[in-house]
C-alpha cells in the first residue's frame, strides 16, 4: 500500500534590512517649475515590520519657461515629510520604496496686474520615493533615488543621485 503524506512547512524568515539604518545626500533634478534642482538628506530605518524614512528637500527653477512672466526670482519648495514602505537587500545592493505626508513651503512669483508679487504658502503633500544603492565598502554606497510630492502648489517628479552612509546595525 502507498501511503502520501505531503507536508507544508513555513518559517518566517526577517528581512535582510530588518534593523539597519542609514543616511543618504542626493542632489539630481524635478519638473516642480519647468525644470528645476533639489539637494535633499533622508534617513531610512527598517524595524521588525516596516521601513520608515525621514525626508528634507529643498527645489528651485533651474531653466524658465518660455513664457515666464516673472523672471526676477526664482520660484523654490522647501518640504520634511516622512514616509512608510518597505525593501529588500541582498549582500552588496538594496532597494526600497515608500510614501507618506509632508509639509511644503512653496515660494512662488505672481503676475499681477501691476506687479509681480513674490509669495510663501504652506500646503500638505504625499511624498514618494524610490531608492536602488550598491554599497562600496561596508558602510559607503551610491544610489539612485526617485522622487515625487502630489501637493496642490508644485507637485513634481524627479531624480536624483546619492551617496550614503549605512550606520552600525541595531540589535
Amino acid at each position: 500500500m502507498f501511503y502520501f503524506i505531503a507536508t507544508l512547512r513555513a518559517q518566517y524568515e526577517d528581512n535582510p534590512l530588518k534593523n539597519h539604518r542609514w543616511f543618504s545626500i542626493s542632489s539630481g533634478v524635478n519638473s516642480m517649475d519647468y525644470l528645476s534642482w533639489q539637494g535633499m538628506g533622508t534617513y531610512s530605518m527598517r524595524g521588525e515590520s516596516v521601513l520608515t524614512q525621514f525626508r528634507l528637500a529643498y527645489s528651485q527653477e533651474l531653466v524658465k519657461a518660455d513664457g515666464d512672466s516673472c523672471t526676477e526670482r526664482h520660484n523654490r519648495l522647501a518640504e520634511a515629510g516622512v514616509m512608510w514602505g518597505d525593501g529588500w537587500s541582498g549582500n552588496k545592493f538594496y532597494v526600497t520604496g515608500s510614501a507618506g505626508f509632508g509639509l511644503n513651503v512653496r515660494m512662488f512669483c505672481r503676475h499681477n496686474l501691476y506687479e509681480n508679487k513674490y509669495l510663501t504658502v504652506v500646503t500638505l503633500g504625499i511624498p514618494f520615493q524610490t531608492e536602488i544603492g550598491v554599497m562600496l565598502t561596508n558602510r559607503f554606497g551610491i544610489n539612485l533615488i526617485g522622487t515625487a510630492n502630489w501637493n496642490f502648489r508644485a507637485p513634481y517628479f524627479g531624480g536624483s543621485i546619492g551617496a550614503f552612509w549605512r550606520l552600525k546595525k541595531k540589535k
